[in-house]
């Protein structure tokens, strides 16, 4: 169903507009389009791609009235702000609604359909860096207005999200405009770390422009969306790289850095459940396998930048001291892992915590089986245990009894916490600086005080308020002073293989380039010895 209305033509870049009407009866039995993304490997087959996409997805068990309305939970979908859509069939909402709560799923623009900074080009674009941030507010507008047609109780509304997911919902925690549409959250690998500012965004804008060859909003509005995403897939492979677009402040919707907000006085006090992965990093393995002969050469400017020089060395023990076993380049996915997701979720947890809102934080430590276990517990695996949907992707899953043993209790702690605003588990704690109690969530789901905790204090001086890490610094893989010429790091990410072949090669062409000299010379001399016998 249409939250909004289509964000095209004259519309384009410019905040959501109320949905248009329609007669009679809607068929609203199939999912919507999916919005503007560079590869269509994700959006399941026969789903449209198109700007016209602001569409919202209900599950509901049946109607009801006064106390027999139901909590509301709805899902905001990750992508990096590149890629994604709520058909996706891990979001599936069916199995989460049958545990007596109203599933909701939004779309919303990303990449420049809704992040791109167009606001020198005068007042109507003030916000355009924050449009797809505005979707989702509309979406939640348009979850209080009508979500009783549903079942849902509009007075009881659970925002989650995962990763890009999870980032935004960081950032509508910041913002002033959507206080009021939501009394509970629960960020799943993502924080504020990633919201951007408006300096950064007008060099993202002004390169965008310059790739498309259009200068003004009027210029790129007459583009054609395939244009504007074929500039955007050679953006993402610049400098920006996959950190081009997402929220920023700038003023206006985010008046400040989310974290600033969470921090003060008068910031939201909503309960909140928190939660990453061990290896959040090794998602990589998907997009990059190179990722897995990083080695520690290429991670180490990047780390000193973040911990000083002098306390690299005891970073890198720090992580080895918990996981003897890993390699060097798991060691800097770990490290990656951590300054991306894990460290500002446990500094989000900290001031939340400080300002006496109740806050639970969670770790997944459940591994993929997939290609023999070599993604450990990485980024997105706790997916399929919020919404029992394993066989979307059962080469990262598996199977096994008790995946859906555990699935059970997690949706168990999600829904009983947007039903009563506390997980319904009496070992879990509300986080706290002392002990720090976090829910380990494994095949034997536990209460650990302070899991991991040499890790987390490599990076517990970082304050993620937009200062530092900046956005640039959060992985090696975008930071500027990584050594990607260094030779040691070109053989590591070439691979043996090829390597050998490239050596091999050389050594043939250098053997050749000997012998033809040495025949010539050969030659040379036999010329003389017969001019001279003559």
């Amino acid at each position: 169903m249409p939250y909004a209305a289509p964000p095209t033509g004259r519309r384009r870049f410019l905040p959501p507009q109320a949905a248009q009407r329609w007669p009679g009866v809607r068929d609203a039995t199939k999912f919507g389009a999916a919005c503007m993304q560079p590869h269509a490997e994700i959006v399941p087959r026969g789903t449209a791609i198109s700007e016209d996409c602001l569409t919202a997805n209900v599950w509901t068990t049946g109607t009801a009235s006064g106390r027999e309305r139901r909590p509301v939970m709805v899902f905001i979908h990750g992508g990096g702000f590149m890629e994604g859509t709520a058909a996706e069939p891990i979001y599936d909402g069916a199995d989460l609604a049958r545990k007596g709560v109203v599933v909701v799923t939004l779309q919303y623009r990303f990449g420049p359909f809704g992040y791109l900074d167009l606001s020198s080009q005068g007042e109507q674009y003030a916000t355009s860096a924050n449009n797809g941030l505005l979707d989702q507010i509309a979406g939640l507008r348009w979850v209080r207005d009508n979500i009783t047609a549903f079942g849902g109780d509009p007075r009881n509304i659970t925002l989650f999200g995962e990763s890009a997911g999870a980032i935004s919902i960081s950032a509508i925690l910041g913002s002033p405009q959507a206080d009021g549409l939501y009394q509970r959250v629960i960020l799943e690998s993502g924080t504020a770390a990633n919201v951007s500012d408006l300096k950064q965004a007008g060099k993202v804008a002004r390169a965008y422009r310059k790739l498309t060859g259009a200068s003004t909003a009027g210029e790129l509005r007459k583009l054609s969306a395939k244009r504007l995403q074929q500039a955007t897939d050679k953006l993402y492979d610049s400098e920006f790289s996959d950190t081009a677009f997402g929220p920023v402040v700038d003023g206006r919707v985010l008046p400040e850095h989310p974290m600033k907000r969470l921090t003060s006085a008068d910031g939201p006090k909503v309960p909140t459940i928190i939660t990453t992965t061990r290896d959040e990093a090794r998602y990589w393995i998907q997009e990059i396998s190179e990722v897995e002969r990083m080695p520690e050469v290429l991670y180490r400017p990047w780390l000193a930048n973040l911990v000083g020089k002098d306390h690299v060395d005891a970073a890198i023990s720090a992580y080895r001291h918990n996981r003897p076993e890993l390699t060097e380049a798991q060691v800097g996915m770990a490290l990656a892992g951590d300054v991306a997701f894990r460290a500002p979720s446990l500094r989000t947890a900290e001031v939340l915590a400080h300002r006496g809102v109740p806050v639970w934080m969670g770790l997944f430590t459940t591994p993929s089986p997939k290609d023999g276990g070599t993604y450990g517990a990485p980024h997105a695996i706790d997916l399929g245990f919020v919404f029992g949907n394993f066989t979307a992707d059962p080469d990262f899953y598996g199977t096994g009894i008790w995946r859906n043993r555990l699935s059970g209790q997690v949706q168990d702690i999600w829904t009983t916490f947007a039903k009563t605003g506390t997980p319904g588990r009496r070992d879990w704690k509300q986080y706290n600086l002392t002990d720090r109690p976090t829910l380990v969530i494994g095949k034997k789901t536990t209460v650990a005080d302070d899991p991991l905790s040499n890790e987390r204090k490599v990076f517990s001086a970082l304050p993620y308020d937009g200062s530092k890490p900046t956005l640039q610094d959060l992985t090696p893989l975008t930071y500027p002073g990584t050594p990607w010429h260094d030779p040691r790091v070109i053989i590591a990410l070439i691979g043996p293989v090829w390597t050998t072949v490239i050596v091999v090669g050389f050594l043939a062409i250098l053997a050749g380039a000997l012998f033809g000299i040495r025949h010539l010379l050969k030659r040379r001399r036999t010329a003389r010895t017969t001019t001279a016998a003559t």
